[in-house]
C-alpha cells in the first residue's frame, strides 16, 4: 500500500473517473477528500460541496483534506464537455456560452485547485495528477467540439507550466483517457445533460479504432493515477500517460 496514510484531494470526485480514482486511492490506504457540487455517497470519503471555479471553495477543500497531517496528492479532474459543437454550428451566443463554461471548469478550475493546494503540496513534497483527454492530442478525440478540443490542448500547457512552477518539490503529471464511459456532462446555455444516452455504444465505437480492441475501463484507468502519485514515479514530472488502448498510437 504505497498510499497508506497519505492525504488525497480529488476535484470532481463523486462520479465517473473521479469516483473510480477515489476508490483506487482508498483501496491503497489513502485518506480521500473530494470537492464536488454534490456530496459523495461513499461514507469513507470526506466530501466538500462547492464549485471548482471558486478559489475559496478550493481552499476549503484543501483545508479539509490537509487537516493537521498535510496534503500529499491533488487530482484535478472536474470537467464538462461541449457536446461536439463546431465553430459554425447553431447560435453564436451558444458557442460563446459553452466555450466560457469549459474554460472556467476545465482550465480555470484546474489552475485554482493547484493554487489552493500548492503550499500544502510543497510542504509535503507531493504530487499533482491532471485529467486530460485523447482530445489533448487529437481535435477529433472524445467527440470534441471546438471548445473541448481547445481546453484539453490548453491543459497540456497548464500541466507543463505547473511542473515548472512547482519544481523541484512537487511532481505534476497527467492522464489522457480514451474510450472511457465516464458519464461526462455537456454544459450548454440551458444547464447540463449527458454527452450520450448510450455510453456503452460510444465505448464500442471507440474500441473498434484502438490497437487493443478496447479503451480503458475505469478501474485500470484509476490505477494509473495511483501509480503516478506513488514512489515509483519519483523522478517523473511534466509527463502525460495516454490510457486509451492504443487509440492514438
Amino acid at each position: 500500500m504505497a498510499q497508506l496514510g497519505r492525504s488525497v484531494l480529488i476535484t470532481g470526485g463523486v462520479s465517473g473517473i473521479g469516483a473510480a480514482v477515489a476508490r483506487a486511492f482508498l483501496a491503497d490506504g489513502a485518506r480521500v477528500t473530494v470537492l464536488d457540487r454534490r456530496a459523495s455517497p461513499d461514507g469513507e470519503v470526506v466530501s466538500v460541496e462547492g464549485d471548482v471555479r471558486s478559489l475559496a471553495d478550493n481552499e476549503r477543500a484543501v483545508a479539509a483534506a490537509a487537516g493537521e497531517r498535510g496534503l500529499d496528492v491533488l487530482v484535478a479532474n472536474a470537467g464538462v464537455h461541449d457536446g461536439g459543437l463546431k465553430l459554425l454550428d447553431g447560435d453564436p451566443a451558444e458557442l460563446e456560452a459553452r466555450f466560457r463554461r469549459l474554460v472556467e471548469v476545465n482550465l480555470l478550475g484546474y489552475l485554482l485547485a493547484a493554487r489552493a493546494a500548492a503550499p500544502a503540496l510543497l510542504d509535503a513534497g507531493g504530487a499533482v495528477v491532471l485529467t486530460l483527454s485523447d482530445a489533448s492530442y487529437d481535435v477529433h478525440g472524445n467527440n470534441a467540439g471546438i471548445a473541448y478540443a481547445t481546453v484539453k490542448h490548453g491543459g497540456v500547457g497548464l500541466l507543463k507550466a505547473l511542473a515548472r512552477d512547482l519544481a523541484p518539490r512537487v511532481r505534476v503529471n497527467g492522464i489522457a483517457p480514451g474510450g472511457v464511459p465516464t458519464g461526462l456532462s455537456v454544459a450548454d446555455s440551458k444547464g447540463e445533460r449527458p454527452v450520450t444516452s448510450d455510453p456503452e455504444l460510444l465505448t464500442r465505437r471507440v474500441a473498434g479504432r484502438t490497437l487493443l480492441g478496447r479503451g480503458a475501463d475505469l478501474d485500470s484507468l484509476a490505477a494509473a493515477y495511483v501509480w503516478f502519485a506513488g514512489p515509483g514515479t519519483a523522478a517523473v514530472t511534466g509527463q502525460i500517460l495516454r490510457v486509451d488502448g492504443g487509440l492514438l498510437a
